[in-house]
């Protein structure tokens, strides 16, 4: 099959080339330029409630839809079943149906302020006041484990005496100091969170004007569209936005579900069990928890690490619960909450993991994933058409035994698989074996009839 070369191949390029090239010299510039980096750093700082809006609203639009189309259909079943409804009754159940929204975001936000904070702020400042009575059971913890097993106590006392010094400094020149420094800051912390309400309420504000216009937003966007590109590409890049809205807004929207969940879950295990400080942990749990992949490692680490210290035997029952509950996470609640809303495989989810995560920190690992499958998914739509366009299938399984594409018939010939050539090899060397039985057979049978023959002669 012969490729035809075309001048949109050529265009394409060059726009991609120029796009790519345009990039890296703003990268450049914006690195090397401080002043210009400064300007962007102001501006990015000035629009910063408006950038809140945005995301309030995109984060709310699942809550709101839902109220819009489940809650309103039961009390209205008549005026829901006609195609339009009108116009005064569109615009009273989506300000009811944000004002709902608005109300459980506040109640979850409040119960959160109200219940954990103050646990949180507590734990932290319990475990710098009792560090010390900690080192002193985990010494003692430590000192008994040696008693029990004489034959490896010598080995553990060559590594406590030689790093003793070590484990000592570590902890009065970095442990103990980052202690102090986060249980001060705890109280400065929950300060700073509501001296940043001023942002909060312009992007609250921002994102009711948001969700109140946001059909009008649409059209701005897609008239926008068509007016730069024509009429078939404004369709594929309208298809592609709302693909990339899909994606994001189903795995983040579903992940902070998920994570609620899974710290919730933490938290009544650690009651059960009795754990020291199930509230910190489980916050720790449920936030780092939004990281997929390595989330669960991030989060189990630290909080082992802290139970260990308070007590030796609940960092064992923590990090087999936490196991426990990150398989029935990984197997049943989140596929349940998720979906398929990435639809890339456990490959690619690793990749962009550490890809964003290297290029942004924690921000990249948690967007990184929905981004990688948008990238994923238009890159494998440009292969379709590209292929489809050649007459050739997009049908990936049609490619894993491919040998070569006939140019003159278009017949997939497919490779011999080394079983399939193995399984051929035994098939002839069974088939050289019957042949030769049968061969000595009609011989032995030949001899047996000349032998007969003489005999009646």
């Amino acid at each position: 099959m012969k490729f035809k070369w075309d001048k949109k191949y050529l265009y394409w390029g060059a726009t991609a080339t120029i796009v790519l090239a345009i990039t890296v010299l703003f990268n450049f510039l914006l690195n090397q330029n401080l002043a210009l980096k400064n300007a962007f750093a102001k501006l990015f700082k000035v629009m910063l409630p408006i950038t809140e809006g945005f995301v309030i609203a995109f984060l709310i639009n699942p809550l709101m839809k839902w109220f819009e189309t489940s809650v309103f259909a039961i009390f209205d079943k008549k005026s829901m079943d006609r195609p339009i409804l009108p116009v005064w009754k569109q615009n009273l159940y989506r300000i009811l149906s944000i004002l709902f929204s608005y109300i459980v975001i506040l109640i979850l936000i409040a119960a959160f302020v109200i219940a954990v904070i103050p646990q949180i702020t507590q734990s932290i400042t319990n475990i710098y006041e009792l560090f010390p009575v900690y080192k002193a059971n985990f010494e003692n913890w430590i000192n008994s484990l040696i008693e029990k097993y004489p034959e490896i106590s010598k080995y553990l006392k060559n590594v406590i005496n030689e790093n003793e010094n070590v484990i000592e400094a570590w902890t009065d020149e970095k442990f103990m100091p980052w202690l102090s420094n986060l249980a001060s800051s705890a109280p400065k912390f929950v300060y700073n969170l509501f001296s940043q309400l001023k942002n909060f309420l312009i992007g609250a504000v921002v994102s009711i004007y948001v969700l109140l216009k946001k059909e009008q937003f649409k059209g701005q966007g897609k008239k926008i569209v068509y007016s730069l590109f024509n009429v078939k590409n404004s369709n594929s890049i309208i298809n592609n936005v709302r693909m990339a809205k899909d994606k994001f807004s189903g795995f983040i929207v579903g992940k902070l579900v998920d994570s609620l969940i899974i710290g919730f879950i933490c938290f009544i295990g650690c009651s059960i069990m009795k754990i020291e400080y199930g509230v910190l942990l489980a916050l720790i749990i449920g936030v780092t928890n939004i990281i997929p992949f390595f989330g669960p490692i991030i989060g189990a680490v630290p909080c082992v690490l802290l139970l260990l210290v308070v007590n030796p035997l609940h960092s064992l029952y923590f990090l087999i619960f936490v196991i426990i509950l990150q398989i029935l996470d990984g197997n049943v609640i989140g596929p349940k909450i998720l979906g398929q809303s990435t639809g890339i495989s456990s490959f690619w989810v690793i990749f962009a993991i550490t890809l964003f995560g290297g290029l942004w920190g924690i921000p990249g690992m948690i967007i990184g994933v929905p981004l990688m499958a948008v990238i994923y998914a238009l890159i494998q739509s440009g292969l379709d058409i590209s292929l489809k366009n050649k007459d050739i299938s997009p049908i990936t399984e049609n490619y894993i035994n491919l040998d070569h594409i006939d140019t003159e018939t278009g017949e997939y010939v497919e490779k011999e698989l080394p079983s399939v050539i193995i399984a051929q090899k035994h098939e002839k060397s069974r088939e050289n074996k019957r042949i030769k039985a049968e061969l000595k057979e009609q011989k032995k049978k030949e001899k047996i009839e000349k032998k007969s023959n003489s005999d009646n002669k």
